[in-house]
């Protein structure tokens, strides 16, 4: 069990871009260690799977990352793109 609380899309939903980076850094390991040392087991299939979701909406949600378009392009993207939670930007 880990030490620590799987992400689920509900949770990632109610959390920003900021929130969530220390989260997936820490779940990636989790299932890096599980991966590795032949641990995975029957089940584990879907939080795996949901975890990925998540990680490559945070990481990759589809749109160019602020500041792509330039300085005076899409401050508001920029302003909430690493404070609103997920569910409120539409992504997830």
């Amino acid at each position: 069990m880990p030490r620590f609380k799987l992400l689920t899309v509900e949770e990632a939903r109610t959390l920003s871009r900021s929130e969530l980076l220390p989260r997936i850094e820490e779940e990636q390991k989790y299932w890096y260690r599980r991966m590795n040392g032949s641990e995975i087991r029957v089940g584990d299939d879907e939080a795996f799977k949901t975890f990925n979701q998540i990680m490559h909406i945070v990481i990759a949600p589809g749109r160019p990352f602020p500041g792509a378009q330039g300085p005076l392009d899409g401050d508001a993207l920029d302003r909430d793109y690493w404070t609103r939670p997920l569910g409120e930007l539409g992504d997830l």
